[in-house]
């Protein structure tokens, strides 16, 4: 008898380490390292990186695999002319990391980046066409192996798109829509969207039906913006994965909210 239930703990033992864990994931726009400040201009090097430190706190209680940060500064005189992805990857101790810059010029080099626990492969960096008189947006993806599968990849991107004009937002979306389509993994789409659910906002529905992709409870009144009490941070997967938790982080990082959520792969 002994025997025979060491054997069922065993194989229940088998099974459960065969099953893929839950990856947590966190989307912060990070505003240039200002905070709830009014601008990066008025702020000194040592205020922008106590203001990352904020972060990095964050970062070490939330412990997601992987972060996906826009307004993110590779090397701007505006604050500090640091790499902030390397800083709070190095600080908060995520050992892979990759940075875009979609605004390169004037002394300023800024996008979106993703830092990770999981190794990272296949990263690339796009550019949106610059729209007039404001600044380029963009994207980064990079592949990663989803924690204890079965050899399982899954695409993850960090996504910032136009502030001002929804027609502008749709052309962004159609570009990343046009390079995911060319990767057959499992995907995550993160970022600052720039946009709400519903009504005339076609923007998220678009990225839903091209990439069969979903988001927690799209009609909830969640709030990610509170200056303009929108929700306009997003965390969008393919329908081989499933949101399992969603949260909104009260933590003043900057005039965003973080956004986190624990993902599951359904059976592929």
């Amino acid at each position: 008898m002994r025997s025979f239930i060491l054997l069922l703990l065993f194989a229940s033992t088998n099974v459960l380490a065969g099953e893929p864990a839950l990856l947590k994931v966190m989307t912060l726009n990070v505003a240039h390292a200002r905070s709830d400040g009014p601008s990066q201009l008025f702020q000194s090097e040592d205020q922008a990186m106590l203001n990352l430190w904020k972060i990095v706190d964050v970062l070490k209680l939330e412990e997601p695999h992987v972060a996906a940060f826009q307004e993110i500064d590779k090397n701007s005189f505006w604050n500090g002319r640091f790499n902030h992805t390397e800083f709070l990857a190095e600080h908060a101790n995520y050992p892979h990391h990759f940075s875009g810059a979609h605004i390169e010029g004037d002394n300023l080099k800024y996008g979106t980046a993703l830092i990770s626990r999981l190794s990272m492969k296949e990263t690339t960096s796009v550019k949106f066409d610059r729209p007039f008189a404001r600044p380029r947006k963009g994207f980064v993806v990079s592949t990663a192996r989803w924690p204890e599968s079965n050899n399982i990849d899954v695409d993850i991107v960090s996504v910032h798109f136009d502030f001002l004009r929804h027609n502008q937002r749709l052309k962004e979306a159609k570009k990343l829509i046009a390079v995911l389509e060319d990767r057959s993994n499992p995907r995550i789409i993160m970022g600052d969207l720039n946009s709400d659910y519903g009504g005339d906002n076609q923007l998220i529905p678009l990225l839903e039906d091209a990439l069969g992709a979903s988001t927690w409870e799209p009609h909830a009144e969640i709030v990610t913006f509170p200056k303009r009490q929108k929700r306009l941070d997003w965390v969008l997967v393919s329908n081989d994965i499933e949101i399992v938790s969603h949260a909104i982080l009260s933590d003043t990082l900057s005039d965003h909210l973080a956004v986190v959520a624990e993902l599951r792969l359904r059976e592929i």
